[in-house]
């Protein structure tokens, strides 16, 4: 054979094995492409999986473990408050087999059984959505799960969560298809009746479910099908409605969920998770902050209305109004952004994957199209998901997120004030005791039966005077006539506050409580403070354990064997407790070392300027501030504030605080400073107009109105200063 057809026979096999790979590379990629939902769908339930395991810190999730401790131990279902001193004996209605189970998984498990809970319960929820889902479907799902998380955290809520998606994905199905096991529906509305008042939210979504077949029977085309829909399906949704009977408490728990609506109109002022979301210039940029998980609830507002917008074009009202509801609903309550997110999941993606699948149809170049941006697409959902898994494994989402109580991985988070509840009950301290609201949850399981608590997380049977009482105190000197009335009366002798600087439940007041004479501190750590009440008959005990809150020290290797994301949070609060106890140059060396650990905590930067301002080094604690608002924080907005007032810089301060007050969950304070700035600015309109903002904002409304007084006096003086100004003109 010739060295040519040598040579041509080597390049016709070289050129036939480019052509077999490039044929194996061409099916690749349409495999890649035709199983492209499957592959966006395993990318959620991955994220779903890591975003829900995380140490336990629910503020709830303690009295909750408590009265299924009560049930297993009694072997009864209690019918009035057992837990506290203060609302003993009265009616307590609430769901008992999810605080049964959950006191079950503690016992087989720990605090680590119960993160493995919430996280099944954060990738099952994910699972029941992604059951029948379209490419679009399973990409809003990915983009959701940040707020699934949040709503399934270990604590009666996760199974709403669960249950809610089952109802959802059920009846969408059947109102699509004319099939699917409604016969669950009464089954499952059993078990949720006694899990959790959430139940409601299934009663909502057959409410919606007959919605929209109904509005399918004014239209000649789709009436005979919606008829039969709703012919078959009615039973069912009845015989699911009757189940919320079968309850302990049978029609009653509508008494309970009635109460519970009843103080909603005050914790919805004063408890984050009841607030509203804010959409105004300030907050609509964290639309780009696409790491952040954050954003993930404004990619979603921005699908539910793209959707409405497409229901409304194909006259599909009835799913518009739907969307439209759940729109609504999430900006007047961040709570139900997980019940919202699973809407969008399944209606949105539903409405928005049949409009592409039409616009294909109708032009095949936007098919092709299409087709050709998938592999960017799926490339891009690769980057999107490691990046956050990256961001959780790291803790870098929890250090850098504020009012997240969590760490990555399981146990108990070290924010509960347990070291002092062990330190109460060695030391066999004194009752009644007196504990904040936040840190409430968990004492009632730490210490009881030996220590009812005075409030926790269960609104009902303490009433919002309770509440809003203890809110009055916790601002007050503990020497203060309404502190010795409260103690007299409820004979109180120990007070146990958590000092971690989200909970901050005695933070404020740390400093009064340790000047006081008649309370003195027995137990100072970075979790939690204790003080017991100067008598007689504590005598003994106050001269055994008293302690000088100005020579505490805090033990750098307490937590050391939590690991670094514990740690940080450890010297974060020693900082922060050292800043009320006007302790700077310390607070600057605790503040260093949790810096050194973890730098962009927008809390840190915000305490370190507190402590350099009274250190009096304003230019180093002007740019610590600044950095602190960079990251996100709305804490430094009144201190930069104040900095900027000193200094007479009043634009300054004027744009600080309004932009602060465009994202804070409680801004009436930001208002109110606002207005008297535009009043040094000789701005009296925009000062009146600021005023109005503070009132409207204000959390003093109804019962807690008493406790408005000095915000309300500052409110009048300042409208009647605006209105001098411009009657002078």
């Amino acid at each position: 054979m010739s060295s040519a057809e040598s040579t041509a026979r080597r390049q016709r096999a070289v050129a036939a094995d480019r052509s077999v790979d490039l044929n194996h590379f061409a099916q690749l990629i349409t495999a890649i492409i035709h199983h492209r939902t499957a592959i966006l769908s395993a990318l959620a339930m991955l994220y779903a999986i890591f975003a829900g395991l995380r140490t336990v810190g629910d503020m709830d999730i303690g009295w909750q473990l408590a009265i299924g401790r009560w049930m297993v131990q009694h072997l009864a279902i209690p019918s009035t408050d057992i837990l506290s001193y203060t609302a003993g004996g009265k009616e307590w209605i609430y769901p008992a087999l999810s605080q049964a189970l959950l006191y079950c998984f503690y016992l087989i498990g720990g605090y680590k059984m119960l993160s493995w809970a919430g996280a099944a319960a954060c990738a099952g929820t994910a699972a029941i959505l992604l059951r029948r889902a379209t490419a679009t479907s399973a990409f809003l799902a990915m983009i959701a799960v940040p707020m699934i998380a949040s709503r399934t955290q270990p604590r009666a809520e996760m199974f709403t969560e669960i249950l809610f998606a089952v109802f959802l994905t059920t009846l969408w199905q059947f109102h699509r298809t004319g099939r699917g096991p409604l016969c669950l529906l009464p089954i499952l509305m059993l078990l949720w009746v006694n899990l959790h008042l959430g139940f409601v939210a299934g009663l909502a979504m057959c409410g919606a479910y007959l919605f929209m077949d109904a509005s399918e029977l004014l239209v000649s085309g789709t009436r005979a099908r919606a008829r039969d829909r709703m012919r078959r399906a009615v039973p069912w949704i009845g015989a699911a409605v009757a189940a919320t009977l079968l309850n302990p408490w049978g029609a009653r728990i509508y008494v309970a969920m009635a109460r519970q609506n009843e103080i909603n109109r005050i914790h919805s002022r004063w408890i984050v998770e009841w607030s509203r979301i804010r959409l105004n210039s300030s907050t609509i940029l964290d639309f780009f902050a696409w790491r952040e998980p954050r954003s993930g609830l404004f990619w979603l507002l921005a699908a539910a209305a793209i959707a409405v917008a497409i229901a409304i074009f194909n006259r599909k009202i009835s799913y518009a109004i739907v969307l439209a509801a759940a729109i609504y609903a999430v900006l007047h309550a961040i709570r139900l952004q997980g019940v919202f997110a699973c809407l969008v999941v399944v209606i949105g993606g539903t409405i928005i994957s049949d409009a592409l699948g039409d616009a294909t149809k109708r032009h095949p170049a936007l098919g092709r199209a299409t087709s050709s941006g998938t592999i960017p697409l799926l490339l891009l959902a690769v980057f999107f998901v490691g990046i956050r898994i990256s961001d959780l494994v790291s803790n870098r989402y929890y250090l850098r997120t504020p009012a997240t109580f969590s760490v990555f991985g399981t146990g108990d988070s070290a924010l509960y004030p347990s070291a002092a509840a062990e330190f109460l009950k060695r030391e066999g301290l004194p009752g009644n005791i007196l504990n904040d609201y936040n840190s409430g949850g968990y004492l009632s399981f730490a210490l009881a039966p030996q220590y009812p608590d005075y409030i926790d997380g269960r609104s009902v049977p303490f009433g919002a005077e309770l509440f809003l009482n203890l809110e009055k105190l916790m601002s007050e000197s503990p020497d203060s006539p309404d502190w010795q009335r409260e103690a007299d009366q409820r004979n109180i002798n120990t007070v146990i506050v958590s000092l971690d600087h989200e909970l901050a439940g005695g933070l404020a007041t740390l400093g009064n409580f340790c000047a006081s004479q008649n309370w003195r501190p027995v137990f100072v750590d970075p979790f939690g403070a204790i003080f017991v009440r100067v008598t007689d008959k504590n005598s003994t005990k106050v001269r055994e354990l008293q302690l000088d809150c100005h020579q505490v020290r805090f033990d750098g290797n307490a937590l050391a064997h939590r690991g670094a994301a514990e740690n940080f949070r450890y010297y974060l609060n020693a900082g922060t407790i050292l800043i009320v106890l006007d302790r700077n140059g310390e607070a600057l060396e605790a503040l260093h070392k949790a810096e050194l650990i973890f730098p962009d905590n927008p809390f840190l930067h915000y305490a370190r300027g507190a402590a350099l301002e009274n250190l009096g080094n304003s230019g180093e604690a002007e740019k610590e501030l600044l950095k602190s608002l960079d990251l996100g924080s709305d804490d430094a907005a009144f201190a930069l504030a104040r900095l900027y007032d000193k200094q007479g810089h009043y634009p300054n301060e004027a744009r600080v605080l309004e932009e602060a007050a465009n994202r804070a969950p409680k801004p009436h304070g930001l208002y109110l400073r606002l207005g008297y700035v535009r009043l040094a600015m000789g701005d009296p309109r925009a000062a009146l107009a600021a005023f109005d903002r503070a009132e409207k904002e204000s959390p003093f409304v109804y019962e807690a109105d008493r406790l408005g007084q000095e915000f309300n006096a500052e409110l009048t003086e300042g409208r009647r200063q605006a209105l001098h100004l411009i009657t002078s003109k």
